[in-house]
């Protein structure tokens, strides 16, 4: 996901500096004073860069809060022990016709059982129903939690 983002992101930035860079030819260049027809060309491939560069940038800044997120739990985050209780495909994400698996656990958290989901895991994992998996809590919101079953 990281490599298609930054695909996106040099692609996007590209072609907004190539229609930024014909634009300011014609800019320079040209006599007239309101818009022509000449500037449709660069107007596209900066629009289409942009929203390019954009898409490709909201990925990676999305990764590195969830990363950040992660990293903050595992360091101060409550461990508990959960039992894996459901594993299931997330169809509403398709990419190249294969789906992420998102686990569900159920673990004890102030005299009460709770179930957790884990991000959308992309490969084969190596978890099975019934399988112990640790969730971090976050002491002040237990809706804030990571279940580890890797990146």
């Amino acid at each position: 996901m990281k490599l298609f983002a930054s695909i996106f992101l040099g692609m996007g930035l590209l072609f907004a500096f190539i229609g930024l860079g014909w634009f300011y030819v014609f800019v320079t260049g040209s006599e007239t004073t309101g818009f022509s027809e000449e500037w449709i060309g660069p107007l596209v491939f900066t629009i289409i860069g942009l929203l390019f560069a954009s898409i490709g940038g909201a990925i990676l800044y999305f990764q590195a809060k969830q990363k950040q997120k992660r990293k903050l739990l595992l360091r101060s985050g409550r461990k508990l022990p959960a039992v894996i209780s459901n594993m299931y495909y997330n169809t509403t994400i398709s990419i190249n016709n294969r789906h992420p698996l998102v686990i569900e656990c159920l673990a004890e958290l102030s005299g009460s059982k709770h179930t957790f989901k884990s991000h959308n895991v992309w490969g084969s994992t190596p978890y099975e129903i019934g399988q112990e998996v640790a969730v971090y809590v976050d002491t002040r919101d237990s809706n804030n939690y990571w279940v580890e079953v890797g990146e």
